[in-house]
């Protein structure tokens, strides 16, 4: 088995990616990504806590990042943690998390942040019901449908019993053999 340093991150960029070159021509794309995580507090309201996490990316894959992805964006994040130390400015020895990027998904549009997305399918969707009112005639109210009757699904339950009960005529028929022959003990 093999054991590996691996991070999945799906989060928003918080501010545009910062580009630089080093004096041997590598660049190295940083950003900061938010991710939330959604809980229920004791009184059994939801409650949203964000966490921040500082990502890095080198090469190729820093070129592409920093080309294409602007404040607001959403990605799929997959690397590695990396830790690093610093002294501050105060001689405080501190240290620091990193994800080092080594694969990633854009999950927004080029140039078009989660907010802009959110709100091209809020338009989109109010445009699909103001068309189906206006082909139901303005007067009328749009009321939720019924689902048609399906047929009716064996339920688990029944299943077990005829698993049991196929056990049981095997058993059944198991014992009339053993009956119908002579043992000797």
């Amino acid at each position: 088995m093999s054991i590996r340093n691996s991070v999945s991150l799906i989060g928003n960029l918080g501010k545009a990616p910062q580009v630089t070159v080093l004096d041997s021509g590598t660049k190295i794309t940083e950003f900061s990504l938010a991710t939330n995580e959604y809980f229920r507090d004791r009184e059994g309201n939801r409650q949203t806590r964000t966490m921040w996490h500082t990502v890095k990316s080198f090469g190729k894959t820093a070129e592409i990042l920093g080309e294409y992805l602007s404040s607001g964006s959403q990605v799929a994040i997959d690397g590695r943690l990396s830790y690093r130390k610093w002294i501050d400015r105060h001689d405080q020895v501190r240290i620091t998390t990193e994800i080092i990027v080594e694969d990633f998904t854009f999950l927004s549009p080029k140039g078009q942040t989660n907010d802009a997305a959110a709100t091209s399918a809020a338009e989109a969707a109010e445009v699909e019901i103001t068309n189906d009112r206006m082909e139901r005639g303005a007067s009328s109210q749009i009321a939720a449908e019924p689902a048609p009757k399906m047929g009716k699904k064996p339920s688990r339950k029944s299943a077990t019993t005829r698993k049991k009960s196929a056990g049981a005529k095997a058993r059944a028929s198991l014992t009339a053999l053993i009956d119908d022959v002579d043992l000797p003990f």
